[in-house]
């Protein structure tokens, strides 16, 4: 018995090679669990956009032709196929199901079905710049672009074709807002513009100050604030034949204004939130959250709440600014 027990100890080392061996060569492990989706929203993402539809949708766009879709608030968000590469700077909508959205190298792509399809669409081109940085929607199909040499696009069938409005200018328009057939646009050097038939034809307006202007927003044909670089707001309450310049509340620069049916709200470099009164007189500074140092290209309104652009999208109760 002594002498099977040695043999077998003697021989332990190689059994337990000979297993390791066959195991190695015959055993091939089975994968465990389910596959890791990517996140949704990564470290070095960009979004310059975002727009508000009825029902609590929200879309985000940004780098890379990514666009985002909320249906819940922008409590969950899901991806959609945009089949662009080029970086998507604005969207807005007209309803749940139709969106338009541009950005670099004049692209275009719109959506008839809540962006479960997006087409790239066919545009006029500037022979000096083409990056459209702004669109804005209207009611009855109607939408507008702005952007770089002197870029201004119509179209009036939910975003399907577009016309040129105008003619190569070495300046950019950085975004327009339109009321009927009354528009106001603004850009480099502190240009504005009006028109008051429908953008066919656009008249100079005085302003008074020589900055970039980024944004512009009309409560009604009369009252009006335009936004710009360097903490930069502007007033006007006779339609924009007199702009005037506020005091400066914030020394960082202003990208997006928008009316929300109460009050202004304004924001821009390094989280920096301004909320305005009626008449646009009055500001004060705040952030839409407390330890935000984010930039914010765009700000929308829904119901409840207000909706950022950003690295990665920002969401603020109405009530807490």
């Amino acid at each position: 018995m002594k002498r099977i027990f040695n043999i077998f100890i003697s021989g332990l080392p190689l059994i337990v090679i000979s297993g390791l061996l066959y195991a190695g060569l015959f055993i091939k492990p089975k994968p465990f669990g389910g596959h890791l989706p990517p996140p949704l929203f990564e470290r070095d993402d960009r979004f310059y956009g975002i727009t508000t539809a009825p029902e609590h949708t929200v879309w985000l766009v940004g780098a890379h032709g990514r666009v985002m879709r909320s249906d819940d608030a922008a409590h969950t968000w899901r991806s959609q196929a945009s089949h662009v590469l080029e970086n998507l700077q604005d969207v807005a909508a007209w309803d749940a199901q139709r969106a338009v959205a541009v950005g670099d190298q004049g692209v275009v792509v719109a959506t008839q079905d809540g962006g479960a399809t997006w087409r790239e669409i066919n545009v006029p081109h500037s022979g000096i710049a083409n990056k459209l940085v702004r669109v804005k929607t209207v009611s009855g199909g109607a939408a507008w672009a702005v952007g770089e040499g002197g870029l201004a696009l119509r179209s009036s069938d939910y975003g399907a074709t577009w016309v040129r409005v105008g003619t190569d200018e070495d300046v950019s328009w950085n975004d327009i807002a339109v009321l009927d057939q009354q528009g106001w646009r603004v850009g480099e050097f502190g240009r504005i513009e009006k028109s008051v038939d429908g953008g066919a034809s656009w008249v100079a307006q005085t302003s008074p100050i020589k900055v970039s202007l980024m944004a512009v927003a009309f409560r009604d044909e009369r009252n009006g604030v335009a936004v710009g670089l360097g903490g930069t707001v502007l007033t006007t309450n006779d339609g924009g034949q007199r702009w005037h310049l506020e005091t400066q509340v914030t020394p960082e620069h202003l990208f997006d204004v928008i009316w929300d049916g109460q009050r202004w709200l304004t924001v821009g470099d390094k989280g920096v939130v301004l909320v305005g009164d009626i008449d646009g007189h009055l500001w004060r500074q705040t952030r839409g959250a407390t330890a935000d140092r984010d930039w914010h290209t765009k700000v929308a309104a829904g119901a409840e709440h207000y909706y950022f652009s950003g690295t990665q999208p920002l969401v603020t109760e109405k009530h807490a600014l």
